[in-house]
């Protein structure tokens, strides 16, 4: 049965690998029919997810019933409930692993054991917009505490801060902290690539590693055209929408005029380049 739920894994994690390799080389108009699907897909596996933590109560509910009713004294009875504690088992890492699986789409990372059972393995994959991007890896060292023994997250990324916190007491915590921080750094990475690609008079001066900063300058446009610089800062790492925006320009009315406040809150509101592009239809830059 575990051969064929890893058998099970293997094809549905080889499944996504082939997603994220097609998805990258599809067109803008595929990306949006595909992450539909996928948001479809995501709903079904919440739905199951939640079904299958109403059985895993139910489960643990029912063994703790059991063991309280159930005469241990009798060689037959505990033999029974020996085997029925077994079935019990059984059935409990049957769900976690349907659990596990749906965790892929939902959390954004999977858990594979490795080294018989002392060290596990974690894949975090991370996307936006609905285009695969990077896929970090990290694997933990079980057999005292736990440990990181080796991983490919940037150097730049807290990685050292997340484990103080919630490495030894909240393993799952731990994970998912990562997992967020992790996506929306790949995220905010995305956007800067993109604010690159986009033709015009705009241009990135300035982004650090951890892309909490973005620097660009802008032409607004007028009879007379105007160079705008706008830093975003993202105060919260866990997000890929800046916390606070600042525009300045040389004609100090500009960045006061209720032209450039509504351009101002769309930068705060929407992804960098959707947000310039927008301001592109309006008019406002070139």
């Amino acid at each position: 049965m575990d051969s064929q739920m890893e058998t099970m894994e293997q094809g549905v994690l080889g499944h996504l690998m082939a997603l994220e390799r097609g998805g990258m080389g599809q067109q803008d108009q595929h990306e949006s029919q595909r992450l539909e699907v996928l948001k479809v897909k995501a709903v079904t596996l919440r739905a199951k997810r939640d079904q299958l933590k109403r059985q895993t109560d139910a489960v643990k509910i029912l063994k703790h019933k059991i063991s309280k009713d159930l005469p241990l004294d009798d060689g037959d009875a505990a033999g029974d409930f020996t085997e029925l504690q077994k079935s019990l088992l059984t059935a409990w890492k049957m769900q976690l692993k349907d659990l596990q699986r749906a965790h892929h789409l939902i959390g954004g990372y999977d858990l594979v054991e490795c080294k018989e059972g002392k060290s596990v393995c974690v894949s975090f994959h991370t996307a936006f917009e609905g285009v695969y991007l990077e896929t970090y890896n990290m694997e933990l060292d079980l057999t005292r505490t736990v440990q990181i023994s080796r991983h490919n997250i940037p150097p730049s990324f807290p990685l050292e801060s997340f484990a103080k916190q919630n490495l030894q007491k909240d393993l799952k915590a731990f994970l998912q902290t990562l997992s967020q921080n992790l996506n929306a750094l790949a995220a905010r990475r995305q956007q800067v690539y993109l604010l690159k690609e986009l033709v015009g008079s705009v241009e990135v001066m300035e982004s650090n590693q951890l892309c909490n900063i973005l620097v660009f300058m802008c032409t607004a446009q007028g009879e007379t055209p105007i160079a705008v610089l706008c830093t975003l800062e993202y105060g919260d790492l866990t997000q890929c929408l800046p916390t606070r925006v600042s525009i300045e320009c040389e004609d100090k009315t500009l960045s006061e005029s209720p032209q450039w406040k509504k351009n101002q809150s769309l930068l705060l509101e929407s992804p960098a380049h959707t947000a310039l592009l927008t301001m592109r239809r309006m008019g406002s830059i070139a």
